[in-house]
């Protein structure tokens, strides 16, 4: 599995999706649809300000598919028996990618995740063909991603994440990043780039 844990603020995750939109063919879809609704896909950065509060904790969980990494993704009903039955939709494909986003909240910001299956994972464990998609087009796609996020779009590193500037800027003027507790501006995990 190819994993960037991140930390970002709502400015920082709109630079991403900028990105994500603007120099790659990644069409965006929420991870699980709304109670007895089609799974929403998401056509600009727009539409996902209209549905999610970005940098907020928990804000939201994202499936990112390109289509020319593999097949489209499988849109799978799911039976929800209790309190009352009803159904949702989740979307789901060996090749995707899952955009995980959090934020802020009460003054602790917690870690954004982007990451997928390698051929290997998808193999194993996964319940739709690994045959459906192009694990070096996946690859190569995952590190043009986590490349900006790392290199252009990072302020400072902290255990490894790269913490991106609107984040970085909240730590200094006193909100504190959680990795197993909090660590505030003057942990020397902490380390600001350039």
């Amino acid at each position: 599995m190819a994993v960037c844990d991140f930390y970002a603020l709502e400015d920082d995750l709109r630079r991403v999706f900028r990105f994500l939109y603007a120099e790659t063919d990644i069409v965006v879809y929420e991870h699980s649809s709304q109670l007895e609704h089609a799974p929403r896909q998401f056509e600009s950065l727009a539409e996902i300000e209209s549905a999610y509060s970005l940098g907020t904790y928990r804000a939201g969980q994202l499936q990112l598919w390109s289509p020319t990494v593999s097949a489209p993704p499988i849109i799978r009903r799911v039976e929800i028996t209790h309190p009352t039955p009803t159904y949702r939709y989740d979307v789901e494909g060996a090749g995707l990618m899952q955009l995980y986003l959090d934020g802020r909240q009460d003054g602790i910001i917690y870690h954004t995740h982007f990451g997928h299956w390698n051929e290997a994972g998808a193999r194993q464990r996964s319940i739709h063909p690994a045959d459906d998609c192009d694990w070096r087009a996946l690859a190569k796609l995952s590190r043009k991603i986590q490349g900006q996020i790392r290199r252009k779009l990072a302020a400072a590193v902290f255990y490894k994440r790269p913490v991106l500037s609107q984040a970085l800027q909240a730590v200094r003027e006193g909100d504190g990043l959680w990795f197993d507790r909090v660590h505030h501006a003057d942990s020397p995990e902490i380390r600001a780039r350039g």
